[in-house]
């Protein structure tokens, strides 16, 4: 049987309880000493108490961290961890690049000395990461970090579980980071999660830890909760059913939520809350949508790959169900909308037709308009820029690539460091070099971009990573869910992110491109329409989510602010 929490949680924690933020920047982001964040101290010390709906509500396995992009979550986590480090084994998940971010969180002030003194914290500051002396230093810091935490990627965990190698967790606390990637109704990660979960007894807490928990559907939230819960489950096979309603219209489908007591009853106990730090602590940012008319030349590509979708019958979108887009959704003419090859081919060979003349500016807008103003606009910026695509190959980065190198560009990883560098950021480098190049990237003495101007970035730069004083963002294309677009943002615009640059620059830019035509819809503009109507139901189930943590009272004023469209009014 569920209970709730039966205390005033703000007047047994009312020492944490967060006052109205009149704070300058300064005062948060260059302080005269460390201090953990109120949300840090509170969640260590009343996950840890005998208030805990851990220990109080028989229902109860774990929380759900919700606590947005910047907002400390990893440092959060750890806090809560060494307060149980000598009684229960932590194991900690999470994707393959993160691995470097959360030991360096253990290292870091975070944890105060319990990894690595201040001294020798004082001391890397002056060493680069491929320094023999840096390698040394942790190394021995590592192996401190092993007597208490057991770190896995994604793909190691799950391989563990299908060989029986890890069978129960039983006697741990399990923290999964980014825990919205691990959620798939069919997937293998979720489904190995599930089943050790389901073999470990009560003595198993869990603290799944995302800045989005809903990343693409509403059901994905009933998936994650479920894991928290030991019955009354949230449904799964019939979660529409039950919390959505659907309605036709000329636009397509548009779903409402419903059942909203019935929910918010069944996510009772489970989820922590945290929008992150007062605006003055981040960046001010400048959002624009960018259109860009299609050539003649490259809308009669746009138009040739479109006329083989299934999805397009003559001349207008289907009107397709937003719960219900394949991964593959009208991948040709994407591409194409970003770039057109001049041989009108696809793949390598269209890729090797694009050369020479054709790369020069005058001609580039037949071909991209998008590259032309992306362009323009790097040319005008006196400080470090990130370019972001879901293509890495043809259609997205490889080829911006080409043309910037046509302009005078260099890579860093034959050039060094200079005017005029960019460096990629996929999935195929070694984690040495990208933190190599996150070091100098976010150097002080690279806040002009004179060492390494532009990061490119695909998909794998989404999650954990910082990128300091940044001027520029461009996003080459719309996706169909917001998640994704925020957190491509959230890279950039971090918390004290643009603390030592004047005030004037303590700005980021944000461009999203669309290609266009006059006469008609384009795909890009299409898939925009789909990714802010799926965020509009979203936001909904977030905002119950944001009502029903159990900490809404005491963080309550740095997550509500007067300008917010949706007010928040605790439930709990």
């Amino acid at each position: 049987m569920t209970s709730t929490i039966n205390f005033d949680i703000t007047k047994e924690f009312k020492k944490y309880k967060v006052p109205t933020s009149r704070e300058k920047m300064e005062e948060y982001c260059l302080p005269k000493k460390f201090t953990l964040q109120p949300q840090q101290l509170f969640l260590a010390d009343f996950l840890s108490s005998d208030f805990s709906p851990w220990f109080n509500d028989n229902n109860v396995r774990g929380t759900l961290l919700y606590h947005q992009i910047g907002a400390g979550k990893t440092c959060t986590a750890i806090s809560i961890a060494e307060k149980f480090k000598k009684k229960l084994k932590i194991i900690v998940v999470l994707p393959a690049a993160l691995i470097g971010n959360f030991l360096t969180e253990l290292r870091s002030e975070c944890v105060d000395s319990e990894y690595l003194s201040n001294d020798l914290r004082k001391k890397i500051k002056n060493l680069k990461p491929f320094d023999t002396e840096y390698k040394k230093i942790i190394d021995e810091s590592n192996k401190k970090i092993k007597k208490y935490y057991t770190i896995y990627s994604y793909h190691k965990f799950n391989s563990l579980v299908i060989m029986n190698k890890i069978k129960n967790l039983n006697n741990s606390l399990l923290i999964i980071d980014e825990v919205q990637n691990m959620i798939s109704m069919n997937g293998v990660f979720y489904k190995s999660l599930r089943k050790v979960i389901n073999n470990s007894n009560d003595s198993l807490k869990i603290l799944l830890l995302s800045g989005t928990p809903i990343f693409d559907k509403p059901v994905e939230i009933a998936l994650t909760l479920n894991l928290l819960k030991k019955n009354d489950l949230l449904p799964i096979t019939n979660f529409n059913q039950n919390y959505l309603k659907s309605s036709q219209t000329n636009k397509g489908i548009i779903y409402k939520m419903i059942n909203i007591k019935n929910f918010r009853n069944k996510i009772t106990n489970l989820i922590s809350y945290y929008r992150g730090a007062p605006p003055q602590a981040y960046p001010k940012t400048e959002f624009k949508l960018v259109k860009c008319n299609m050539s003649e030349f490259q809308h009669k590509s746009y138009l040739t790959s479109l006329s083989s979708e299934n999805n397009f019958i003559r001349g207008s979108f289907k009107n397709v169900d937003i719960l219900k887009l394949p991964q593959n959704f009208f991948l040709g003419p994407r591409m194409i909308s970003n770039i057109a090859f001049p041989n009108k081919s696809i793949g390598e060979i269209g890729f090797n037709s694009f050369k020479d003349d054709y790369l020069q500016l005058q001609n580039i807008k037949l071909y991209s308009i998008k590259f032309y103003k992306i362009f323009k606009k790097i040319k005008k910026a006196d400080g470090p820029i990130f370019i972001f695509s879901n293509f890495k190959e043809s259609g997205g980065i490889k080829c911006f690539i080409k043309f910037i190198e046509y302009h005078g560009w260099k890579n860093y990883c034959n050039y060094n460091e200079g005017p005029k560098r960019f460096v990629i950021w996929s999935g195929e480098e070694t984690q040495d070099y990208k933190n190599e190049i996150n070091f100098i990237f976010n150097s002080k003495d690279n806040a002009d971009g004179s060492k390494i101007k532009i990061i490119l970035g695909t998909p794998s730069i989404k999650e954990g990573v910082t990128l300091l004083r940044v001027q520029q963002v461009h996003i080459i294309e719309p996706y169909w869910n917001m998640s994704r677009m925020l957190q491509i943002m959230g890279r950039a615009v971090r918390f004290c992110s643009h603390k030592d640059v004047p005030k004037s620059k303590r700005l980021v830019k944000i461009y999203l491109y669309l290609a266009t035509f006059p006469k008609e819809e384009s795909i890009d503009e299409y898939i925009w329409s789909l990714a802010n109507k799926k965020n509009f139901l979203i936001n909904d189930f977030e905002h119950i989510l944001k009502e029903s943590a159990f900490d809404c009272k005491i963080l309550f004023n740095r997550n509500s602010y007067s300008t917010d469209e949706k007010i928040l009014t605790c439930k709990i």
